[in-house]
């Protein structure tokens, strides 16, 4: 490094010196060349580090959340609220199957019947007129969608199902209400 150089990373003490736009130039491609480097060898590392974790078979949950791209509270949180299978080994240690954590991003089944918009409003109810039909108290009708599972669909500001649902779950033998 020539001694214009490096005087410029120091505060200039002579009077008079000021740095010419070469050798600012000169230090702007240098620095930009040594971030690149730097750049190049931290991607190289993760990239490492996460195909080394794509190989294990169990994880534990600091491995787990790396993999993900998150926090270790965000998997916490997955494992509390059932999205995420675990296993607790001890107090301390927790480990998580790969195969779960390749499940998160599987697409859901699509289901045979439509979903409910503006042309086929007709199949559905909202959950006020599902109260009416079937004589149930708010409560009570979504802690039955939740037990079995029925799929609930948001259009504006109703909330709707499908007929042919509630009808399997209130009428299981006979016809609609």
């Amino acid at each position: 490094m020539n001694i214009a150089v490096r005087f410029l990373w120091q505060k200039p003490r002579l009077p008079g010196f000021a740095a010419t736009s070469a050798t600012a130039g000169i230090i702007s491609k240098a620095r930009n060349q040594k971030l690149a480097e730097t750049k190049q060898v931290v991607q190289q590392v993760i990239s490492h580090q996460i195909e080394e974790l794509t190989a294990l078979e169990f994880l534990s949950v600091k491995a787990a959340a790396k993999l993900l791209g998150a926090s270790d509270k965000i998997v916490y949180t997955m494992i509390r609220s059932g999205r995420l299978k675990a296993t607790n080994l001890s107090v301390r240690k927790t480990v998580i199957n790969r195969a779960d954590i390749d499940r998160l991003f599987d697409l859901p089944e699509m289901p045979d019947e439509r979903k409910p918009n503006s042309s086929n409003l007709s199949e559905c109810c909202h959950m006020g007129e599902a109260q009416i039909i079937y004589h149930i108290s708010e409560k009570a009708l979504s802690e039955i969608l939740k037990r079995n599972e029925v799929p609930k669909y948001q259009v504006g500001k109703f909330t709707y199902v499908l007929k042919s649902h509630l009808d399997k779950i209130f009428n299981p033998g006979g016809s609609h209400a």
